[in-house]
């Protein structure tokens, strides 16, 4: 007991082990105990109702006679001889007309009734002279059952505790003491200190799977330590190119979702120390789908490349453009009115339509729908978006190629 407790205190996947093994292991043995046990309740009972059948069917002659005869007292003293074998928790018996003549005993309204009608020969006939209702005792039976789970529950765990120690005792001699040895190996382990390879004297001779894991940890270890200098450089590229990433939409090279919201948020704070409005466009790519299952990915992407480049060519420098996913772009409008972000909209409507994409066949021509709001001055700026893209999918079911705005926000455009 003192090695299971050094060991439970030092590892903590032993003592996870531990709990695991006796979980399942007691699992399995209840659910086993049980499964036997109903088993037995089930043999028991039934050896009972074959018991107190025989025994109603031997009396049955005898309670049909006192029937015909309309003895209830003999009827009654037959009634109590058969309780006072203890099989029996209820007997009722009934006349032709299906009176109760007798009752003894508790009747348990959830517990199973037998009934045998009782027949009685006279004048060369046979004819039924009443009932012989009956519920047999289970309580006896299922005491036993409880005892005997108990009994067993208990006997299956020590032996179950004792099976799991000596498999524990197994799995941390061929397992975990190596497994140890690695996590605090690894722990001092640092490239850029001098290297210390992990110990494999004890296990000289050895060449089992744990000592394989170790020399090749250590092996693994001494090839880190020599690359550090080089790792320190290619993480400094990577975190770069990372950066870069972060910020730019890799296809189209304008602001990727992201760094939107962030711009987004940024000019919010500052419109409202400002006392400036903000606008917000959500656009969206007419039936830009079928450009990709019609004519390829690469040529949606060059489609997508020259839009993004035609709507910053539309936008002032205090502007911003982001890609939010797939053919859908956005805008920031700093200083938004009514006017303004109707002319915006209307002339990134123009100069989508007049690009010519001279690798789609028939010059085919690429329409915008767009969605568009005011900041208010008490909302997020999700929120805004949100309504945009709500006035997007609007512009959608409008028939495409059109912009919605709040009603409010509609400007008076004077010819």
């Amino acid at each position: 007991m003192a090695f299971l407790s050094r060991l439970i205190n030092t590892s903590r996947l032993s003592r996870v082990l531990l709990i695991r093994i006796l979980l399942f292991s007691g699992l399995f043995t209840v659910i086993i105990t049980a499964v036997q046990l109903s088993l037995n309740y089930q043999k028991e009972t039934e050896e009972l109702q074959t018991i107190s059948q025989q025994l109603a069917e031997t009396n049955a002659p005898s309670l049909a006679r006192a029937l015909w005869e309309l003895n209830a007292t003999k009827a009654n003293d037959i009634g109590i001889y058969l309780m006072r074998i203890g099989l029996f928790k209820s007997i009722t018996i009934k006349d032709e007309n299906g009176d109760t003549m007798v009752f003894l005993g508790e009747k348990d309204i959830e517990a199973h009734q037998t009934s045998i009608k009782l027949q009685f020969e006279y004048s060369g006939r046979t004819g039924t002279v009443g009932t012989f209702e009956y519920q047999i005792v289970t309580d006896i039976v299922k005491r036993k059952i409880k005892d005997d789970f108990i009994i067993i529950l208990i006997s299956q765990f020590i032996k179950t505790f004792f099976v799991s120690i000596f498999i524990l005792f197994i799995i941390h001699k061929l397992v975990i003491r190596h497994l140890n040895e690695i996590s605090n190996w690894l722990n001092n382990f640092k490239p850029e200190s001098s290297f210390s390879p992990l110990a494999l004297e004890a296990d000289k001779g050895s060449s089992n799977e744990m000592v394989k894991l170790k020399s090749a940890i250590s092996e693994m270890g001494q090839q880190v330590h020599k690359h550090s200098t080089g790792l320190e450089k290619v993480v400094a590229e990577r975190t770069a190119e990372l950066e870069k990433l972060a910020y730019t939409d890799s296809l189209t090279g304008v602001t990727n979702r992201g760094a939107f919201l962030q711009a987004a948020n940024e000019e919010l704070n500052r419109s409202r120390r400002l006392s400036y409005d903000v606008g917000v466009m959500m656009l969206d790519l007419d039936h830009f789908k079928a450009i990709n299952d019609t004519y390829g990915h690469d040529a949606g992407d060059k489609v997508l490349k020259q839009v993004s480049q035609a709507m910053a060519n539309c936008l002032r420098k205090e502007d911003t453009l982001g890609r939010i996913g797939g053919e859908e772009f956005a805008v920031i409008t700093p200083g938004a009115d009514k006017r303004g972000m109707h002319k915006l909209a209307s002339r990134l409507q123009q100069a989508i339509a007049i690009l010519n994409f001279s690798f789609l066949p028939d010059n085919k021509n690429i329409t915008v729908s767009i969605g568009y709001t005011k900041v208010s001055n008490d909302e997020d700026f999700k929120a805004a978006l949100k309504r945009a893209d709500e006035h997007l999918y609007t512009a959608k079911a409008s028939g495409r190629n059109t912009f919605i705005t709040d009603k409010g926000f509609l400007p008076r455009i004077v010819s």
